[in-house]
Formats: structure tokens, sequence, C-alpha cells
């Protein structure tokens, strides 16, 4: 077939097993100007007319309407012409110009359309559909990283279930772990009331226990102030004392380090006749009777009697402040003051250090258990004691004071602090 006009070129013979239609979006001129054309190679042309022809149909339908498309059967006409609205026709010729092939990498991401970029001037259109295309896969990066990550946090915490399944197994033989709260209410069995029953009933002159490195003989008339309505006295009290320190001896991760002074030590500090006197308490406190220096504790007890009230005074070294529990709330601060400067001496004596204790507080504590009653004082003493030792707060009421009792019979039989 003759082509039309003898200013036409004939294009190469194009030989295709399979007929194919080719899409050849035209723009239409916009403000009455013709949009610029490039001449496309006949290299290129057989790029683009052994493309994926599926794909080119689905890149027409994304196309907006301004845009033009003549379908051109290849296998009819030995030639191809791209028409424009502003009737020109524009011939390929068939040169071999610089090795420049199109790929999907020329599609306009707006419209489709296939460009031909040059090597010195690239479209803003391909610039934006290179950084379009970094962009997502970066965003394809990060979404693996994320997935990665998400799927190492499931692992571990897979690992960590089956570790406490094993941990579990390994431990179903232990004894369960007991809630400290509860420890110091724990019942009595019958086997124990019955000692403590049967102690009570004994020969008044009995010598029930003896404890050997304090030299503390408990007899039946002693244990007998343990009794419901009964004032407590110096013996019971110091051999308890005695009792606590042992049991933080025999558990020290359990029980905070606590130094207990007896009854006759507040009395010998400050007396009413000489008044304050360290020297009178100087040697109570040495490295070799105790094994420990006082600033390394961390409370500090020191019973107080008041003729014929007990109360509690407590060294909070770690809190840095003096304490002081009455279950009246009376308060001594007296009693503070002499403390504070006995604490100033004694580690001056035995440390060699100055401490200023100008800055510690003196607290009177008000949230405590409270007697109403005339004869639990030396009880609520004993169990201020007992709370604070173990880090608890004073969880406990006058209702508990008649278990109180008698568990304390039973430790103190016992020589041995629960």
């Amino acid at each position: 077939m003759a082509p039309p006009g003898n200013h036409h070129r004939y294009y190469p013979e194009v030989k295709s097993p399979l007929r194919r239609q080719v899409h050849a979006p035209s723009p239409v001129r916009k403000f009455g100007l013709s949009c610029p054309r490039q001449v496309v190679s006949g290299n290129a042309v057989g790029v683009l007319l052994t493309s994926d022809c599926n794909s080119l149909e689905r890149k027409k339908l994304d196309l907006p309407l301004d845009y033009r498309t003549e379908v051109i059967d290849v296998d009819e006409v030995d030639y191809v012409e791209v028409i424009s609205d502003d009737d020109e026709v524009e011939i390929v010729e068939n040169e071999v110009e610089s090795e420049k092939e199109v790929s999907l990498d020329d599609v306009n991401p707006k419209n489709g359309s296939f460009m031909v970029v040059d090597e010195e001037a690239v479209t803003d259109d391909v610039c934006s559909f290179e950084a379009y295309r970094k962009a997502l896969k970066s965003a394809e990066n990060r979404t693996s990283k994320l997935k990665a990550r998400g799927f190492g946090d499931f692992l571990r915490e897979r690992c960590r279930g089956l570790l406490r399944s094993l941990r579990s197994f390994f431990r179903q033989d232990e004894e369960p772990v007991q809630d400290v709260r509860s420890e110091p209410f724990q019942p009595l069995s019958k086997e124990e009331l019955t000692a403590v029953k049967d102690a009570f009933s004994a020969n008044f002159h009995n010598i029930l226990v003896t404890h050997e490195n304090s030299n503390i003989d408990i007899t039946v008339e002693k244990l007998r102030c343990l009794k419901p309505g009964q004032w407590l006295n110096d013996e019971v009290i110091n051999l308890y004392l005695v009792l606590l320190k042992e049991r933080e001896a025999r558990e020290p991760k359990k029980f905070l380090k606590c130094h207990f002074f007896n009854t006759f030590f507040f009395t010998k500090l400050v007396n009413s006749a000489t008044g304050y006197n360290y020297n009178a308490v100087r040697r109570w406190t040495s490295m070799k009777k105790l094994g420990y220096h006082l600033i390394d504790c961390d409370k500090i007890f020191i019973p107080i009697h008041m003729n014929i009230h007990w109360t509690l005074a407590v060294i909070s070294i770690k809190e840095r402040k003096f304490q002081y529990l009455d279950s009246y709330k009376g308060r001594e601060p007296r009693i503070l003051d002499a403390l504070g400067r006995y604490f100033v001496d004694e580690v001056r004596d035995k440390n060699e250090v100055d401490v200023d204790v100008s800055q510690w507080r003196q607290e009177f504590v008000q949230d405590l258990p409270e007697q109403s009653n005339g004869f639990d004082c030396g009880m609520f003493m004993l169990k201020y004691m007992d709370f604070y030792s173990r880090g608890l707060d004073l969880c406990f009421t006058e209702e508990h004071m008649a278990y109180f009792r008698v568990r304390t019979a039973k430790e103190i039989l016992q020589l041995r602090a629960e």
C-alpha cells in the first residue's frame, strides 16, 4: 500500500505474530497553543509495540477525558501516524538514534502518557515520579522493619511465657510464698494454744524458759503478765526484743536491720537526777559487743517507760527522722531531743564522724493503732516494733491484742519469734 503524499516516509516493516492495539494518547493544546511534540525513534516504537497490551489497556482507563486516544491496527497498515488537534501529521523516521528505550519509568504518573526524556533535560513529571518511587520504597522498608520488630516482641513474649510455665512446673512441689502482711496474724494451732494455757496454770515459781545469751529467766509468774488485762513487765519485754533481733539474724533479707535497746537504756541515758549522760551508756554499743555500728542500721528502737505507761521512740536513720509512738497519742519532744543528742555523740565516738541532725524531722506519729483501756500499752509498744522491723505499716487494731498476747507467750516459750 502506497503512503499518502510524497512528504511522508515509510516506517520499517513491523512483523508481529499477534494482533495488538497500540494506544497513542495525544494531549489537547491549551490556551490556543499546541503542546510540544517529540519525535520517537524507530527503536522506541518497536519497544512500544512489543509492550504488554493489557498494561496499556489498564492505563487507558485511568486517562482524563481531555486526552483522546486513536487505536491503530498494526497489521492493517504499514505505517503509524500520531494525530494531534492541529491536524498536523508527524511522521516517525526510521532512524537509529542514541540507544534510548521507552520503559515503564517513562510513564507520566498523572495521565499515563509516554515521554521520551533527554539525558540533559529531565522533566518535572519524571522527577516527581522518581521521588514517589523512592518514598514508596522507603515506606516499604519501614513497614518491613516494624513487622520484624513486632514479630520479635511477640517471640520474646512467648519465650517469657514458656519460662514462666517451666518455672511454675519445677516449683510446683515447693511451699507457696506466704503473704508478708498476713504473717503477723497466723492462727495458732491447738497444740500451741494448749501449751500456753498449761504454762499460765503451772506452779507460780516454776522457770519455764531461760535465754542463755541474755541471761533472762522467765517464770510462770512473769509469763502471766501476758494474760488479758495485765501489765507487761521488763523481763518479758526485753526477752521478746532479743527474739526479734535473732529473727532478723536468721533472715536478714526479710527483715530490716534494726537495733533494739532494752527497757533500761533510756533511764540510764536520761536520769531524773543527773540529766543527760552519754557516758552511762557508752559501752552498750561497742563493736565487740554488737558486731555492727548503730549508724549502719535502718531503725533503732528505744522503749520508754513513763511511770505506768509504755511508749516507743524510733531513730529512723534511712529516713532521717526521729519518731515517737504513743498508743494514747501523747507527745514528748524532750525524749526526741535527748535521742538526737545521743545519736550525734554515738556516731562521733564509734565512727569518728560528725552528724548534723538539725535538719532531721521529729514526728509524733498520729496515724497508729490506739488503745482505749488502761493495760495494753506494753503490747501496743511490742507490736509497733514488730511491724516496723518487718517493713510493714501498723495495720492492726486493739481487737488483735488478745491474739497478740497469746502469740507472744507462745514465742517466748519456744524462744523463737516468727
